[in-house]
């Protein structure tokens, strides 16, 4: 009978932790286990898809509005139009020197992370717009193109200007932005090439070449000017 015994406890298995554990302890502690993992679940799931809401510009600070833009949550889960409108509604929000100088104190406040994520999303509105715009000139006639191209780069050159507080640094919104930027032409290269499908850019690399062309041809001109 003893040999019995002694087989049968072979062939099952050591009594486990759990097992040793009274009852009503090892439900509290399953519960609580299953509990925590519940509300781990919950709180990634708020955090994936939930959006948070942008501020009323009418009222909103230059920081409330900067926490917006630099959210995982905010600006950069909006549709692109949406994004775009949004932008634009700040720029004329924002719109006086004051204003401006504040807007640019709460960018520079923002942390690096934060930056990043205002960066990418608005990057993603260029893209976008690119890929538009080349799609209207290549559909142009090639009479029609220069002028085509004379006004994307007026238009480019007029946003770079504002956005570079034209000489004023406390005005200027791009230098915030230099640790992300791209400072060589190769590495911009390799921002396009990560940032855009083979296809965008084979449709984008007519404009962008006639835009660097008439670009070389422009500064040219003010030289000798």
């Amino acid at each position: 009978m003893a040999k019995a015994v002694s087989k049968k406890k072979a062939k099952g298995q050591a009594p486990g932790l759990l097992s040793r554990i009274p009852t009503r302890v090892r439900n509290a502690v399953l519960i609580g286990v299953g509990s925590a993992a519940v509300l781990a679940a919950g709180v990634w799931a708020y955090y994936e898809f939930t959006t948070v809401t942008p501020p009323k510009l009418a009222v909103a600070s230059a920081d409330q509005v900067m926490s917006y833009l630099g959210d995982t949550r905010g600006f950069s889960r909006l549709s692109i139009p949406k994004r775009e409108e949004f932008l634009a509604n700040t720029y004329q929000r924002f719109s006086s020197q004051e204003d401006r100088v504040a807007l640019n104190r709460a960018l520079r406040s923002m942390s690096m992370q934060e930056r990043q994520v205002l960066m990418d999303a608005t990057v993603d509105v260029m893209r976008t717009r690119v890929v538009e715009f080349s799609d209207e000139y290549n559909r142009l006639p090639k009479t029609d193109r220069p002028k085509f191209v004379d006004n994307v780069l007026t238009n480019f050159r007029k946003l770079q200007g504002d956005l570079g507080g034209r000489g004023n640094p406390n005005l200027n919104v791009g230098e915030p932005f230099k640790p992300f930027a791209p400072q060589r032409s190769d590495d911009w290269s390799k921002t396009l090439v990560t940032r855009t499908t083979a296809r965008e850019r084979a449709k984008a690399q007519p404009l962008i070449d006639a835009l660097i062309k008439r670009a070389k041809e422009t500064q040219g001109q003010a030289k000798r000017g």
